[in-house]
C-alpha cells in the first residue's frame, strides 16, 4: 500500500456517490464474492435499498487514498416498507459493505462507528442491522461493537439493533 492509501478518510455520502452505493449493495449480496450468485430478488432489493435511498438519511463512504473502499448507509423503513434489517420505525437499518482488498483492516469497524454516530448526529434512536448466517465474521464484529441479536430472524437472517 502506498502512503496515500495507508489513510482512511471517511466521507458523508452526497447524490454522486449513489452508483458506488449500488456497487456496495451487490457486495452485500455477494459477500463480497465478485462472482457469487445473485439471489432473484436482488432487483426488488436494489430498489429499496439503493434507488430509495436519500442522502438525507446518511451514508459513509470509506477512502484508502484515492480508491473507495467501502461504505455504510442508513435506510429509515415503516413496518409496511422495509429492508431484511429492519426492527421498528425511527431506527433505520444500516447495510455495509468493504471491498475485498480492505477486509481486515478495521474498515468495517469505522464504518459502523461513525454510521452509528451519524444517526445519532440525525436523531434516531438507534441503529439495526441483518446479518446471514454463513457471515459468522460480521456476526461477531457486530456483536463486539455493542449490538444485540433481536430474535428476529427474516428470510434467514438474524436481526441485530443497537439503541442509543
Amino acid at each position: 500500500m502506498s502512503s496515500k492509501e495507508d489513510v482512511l478518510d471517511l466521507r458523508i455520502a452526497t447524490e454522486s456517490d449513489r452508483t458506488y452505493i449500488a456497487r456496495l449493495n451487490f457486495l452485500t449480496e455477494t459477500f463480497g464474492d465478485e462472482h457469487g450468485t445473485i439471489g432473484e430478488d436482488f432487483e426488488e432489493e436494489f430498489v429499496y435499498y439503493v434507488q430509495g435511498w436519500q442522502p438525507e438519511q446518511g451514508a459513509v463512504i470509506a477512502w484508502r487514498g484515492a480508491i473507495p473502499a467501502g461504505g455504510a448507509w442508513l435506510r429509515p423503513g415503516t413496518d409496511d416498507r422495509h429492508g431484511f434489517g429492519h426492527v421498528r420505525e425511527g431506527i433505520p437499518e444500516v447495510a455495509i459493505a468493504v471491498e475485498e482488498r480492505y477486509k481486515g483492516q478495521g474498515l468495517g469497524t469505522a464504518l459502523l462507528n461513525r454510521a452509528t454516530e451519524l444517526a445519532g448526529e440525525l436523531g434516531y434512536a438507534g441503529i439495526s442491522l441483518s446479518v446471514h448466517p454463513d457471515n459468522a465474521r460480521a456476526h461477531r464484529l457486530y456483536l463486539h461493537l455493542g449490538f444485540q441479536d433481536t430474535g428476529i430472524v427474516r428470510e434467514g437472517h438474524a436481526v441485530l439493533v443497537k439503541e442509543f
